[in-house]
């Protein structure tokens, strides 16, 4: 099977800001959403349309 192909930054960067992440949050709460919406959990939720 293939690796999938990494997200740019730009297009994890805006997911990120659409669910809630800022970089003026405070780091334990960005670190939070980074980790949440990872690189397949981003591609799975946009083919589901969010």
């Amino acid at each position: 099977m293939d690796t999938p192909h990494p997200l740019s930054d730009d297009h994890r960067e805006a997911f990120w800001r659409r669910s809630g992440w800022h970089p003026a949050l405070p780091d334990s709460e960005r670190r939070t959403l980074e980790l949440r919406w990872d690189d397949e959990s981003i591609t799975l939720a946009e083919i589901f349309g969010f």
